[in-house]
């Protein structure tokens, strides 16, 4: 292959597979394997202000139970942490990153307005989970962990979008599937659920999967692992999401005609 780096079966077999590869080689297979070689510092110039600000409030909140919540540190002290992780270079340009500052502070200052006198019940941030599932090894990360008094374990991830899932929908999510499957094997027999903080609303949103529904994730994610780790010619798939993909510059159906008039 002529990636960057030598993606070889053997490599592409041992690595730990995480939900954004498996939607990746879902949405078109040359996307999962461009983005294994794409170089950072190119997938910043397709990263943009909402990332950014994702980014940034993710890392703030993370830092902020890692000094134990918003029971712990101020208001003001959580605002000096996003300082510490905004990057408004990331940004189209200096409205967009000004409207996105404004927004990350209200969103965190709502936060803490919410939850600096509420039970801190965090017993893990950031923490990556890995297991074997079929015979495939796969990755995932909580952006936080909390155990309520009935010791129900909730592994949810932040979310600034404006419009988050709801339980249903979130329900069939790959990545909160995944998440859910190598939490329940990380804390063995303990109830699990997987969930999003949606920060606009300040609200956690619970994925609804019941046991079937759990069963028809594994497989199909463990489906999708299979056809990953067997797959000979990784297919591009052309669509309107090439014009968004952070692995188009190495794409060879980015640089046909058809997509050079797409694009003018």
């Amino acid at each position: 292959m002529n990636n960057k780096r030598d993606l070889t079966a053997e490599y592409l077999q041992q690595r730990p597979l995480t939900a954004r590869n498996l939607q990746d080689f879902e949405l078109c297979p040359q996307k999962y394997l461009l983005s294994l070689s794409v170089a950072p510092a190119e997938a910043r110039q397709f990263i943009g202000g909402p990332a950014a600000l994702q980014w940034a409030v993710r890392g703030t909140l993370i830092d902020c139970y890692r000094r134990g919540g918003p029971q712990e540190i101020s208001q003001q002290n959580l605002l000096d942490l996003f300082e510490q992780h905004w990057e408004g270079e990331l940004c189209a340009d200096s409205l967009e990153e000004r409207q996105l500052h404004s927004r990350g502070i209200r969103l965190l200052t709502d936060y803490h307005q919410a939850h600096h006198q509420a039970p801190n019940q965090t017993i893990a941030g950031d923490l990556r989970l890995t297991a074997e599932i079929a015979g495939h090894d796969f990755a995932a990360v909580a952006d936080r962990v909390d155990r309520d008094e009935s010791g129900v374990i909730t592994l949810l991830r932040y979310r600034t979008s404006a419009s988050p899932p709801g339980p249903g929908m979130l329900a069939k999510d790959i990545s909160a599937g995944l998440l859910l499957l190598l939490g329940a094997d990380h804390y063995n027999a303990q109830p699990c659920q997987t969930a999003i903080y949606a920060l606009r609303p300040q609200r956690l949103i619970i994925a609804d999967i019941d046991a079937d529904q759990r069963q028809r994730l594994r497989k199909k994610i463990t489906d999708l692992a299979a056809q990953v780790h067997y797959a000979q010619d990784f297919a591009t798939q052309e669509d309107q999401h090439c014009r968004w993909c952070r692995s188009r510059t190495q794409c060879p159906a980015w640089a046909s005609a058809h997509y050079r008039r797409g694009e003018n």
